[in-house]
């Protein structure tokens, strides 16, 4: 649910609903003291410290999810320099193969890097050129086996493709994992909590603090925002540079 919403709306909508919660939270403070007849402030600063710790714990919850889409992020960035490693070391490996055989598999392992770069670029999930690129590659690689004599040689060639294509398995599954939207949608109820009783605390001293609370809130949404950009490999503004798969490509030629 969350994963379809774009980002540019994502904030302002949120940021709204923020204002609406703590506006609530004050306005029914106010409106419980007056039937109470209790509208001196309190003396204690008991709800103060309850709301420090219901913030406080806010930020460990924002802290750990940013913590977890993070980590996602970099298993993606690795996966690209690993995978830029082993189509390097197989293009090398080619090398020692004899012609014909050399020249088709270098053919298709430039065809399959410009693929997997398109596929990088795009915002699909599926790979589609690539399993075709894949089944020449192989079978390219079939052909070194039985003409090579070397049988060192053609059993690290077929390593390096076959590691090439686990990784890029590897990198289309990494693109499909997200933060489940189960954390995420109790994420954003605790922040919908904590703001109403951030309201309805400022509604016990009769005092809106509106400057400050709405900084509070701005970085709030701030926050949630960022989580959810980089938890977006796909359509996100933080995206995995592809940097390690163009420098390959520029060695290729």
């Amino acid at each position: 649910m969350i994963e379809r919403m774009p980002l540019w709306l994502i904030m302002p909508a949120l940021l709204v609903l923020f204002l609406v919660t703590v506006e609530a939270g004050y306005r029914g403070r106010r409106w419980l003291d007056q039937r109470l007849q209790a509208l001196q402030p309190p003396e204690g600063g008991g709800q103060d410290y309850l709301l420090s710790a219901v913030l406080g714990l806010l930020a460990l919850l924002l802290g750990f999810t940013f913590s977890l889409g993070l980590n996602r992020y970099e298993a993606r960035r690795d996966l690209v320099v690993q995978e830029a490693n082993a189509i390097g070391t197989a293009w090398l490996r080619a090398d020692l193969l004899e012609e014909p055989v050399r020249s088709r598999l270098r053919s298709n392992l430039l065809a399959y890097v410009d693929a997997r770069l398109e596929w990088s670029r795009s915002g699909e999930l599926e790979m589609r050129d690539e399993a075709r690129i894949q089944k020449s590659l192989w079978q390219d690689v079939g052909l070194a086996v039985r003409v090579e004599r070397s049988e060192q040689v053609s059993r690290a060639l077929m390593d390096a493709v076959n590691e090439s294509f686990d990784l890029a398995s590897a990198r289309q599954a990494a693109r499909a994992a997200h933060i489940p939207d189960r954390v995420l949608v109790l994420l954003v109820l605790y922040a919908f909590l904590s703001v109403l009783m951030l309201g309805y605390v400022a509604g016990g001293t009769g005092r809106q603090h509106r400057i400050a609370i709405g900084l509070l809130l701005v970085l709030l949404c701030l926050a949630i925002s960022l989580i959810l950009d980089i938890d977006r490999p796909r359509a996100g503004a933080i995206q995995v540079s592809q940097q390690p798969m163009e420098i390959l490509r520029q060695s290729l030629n």
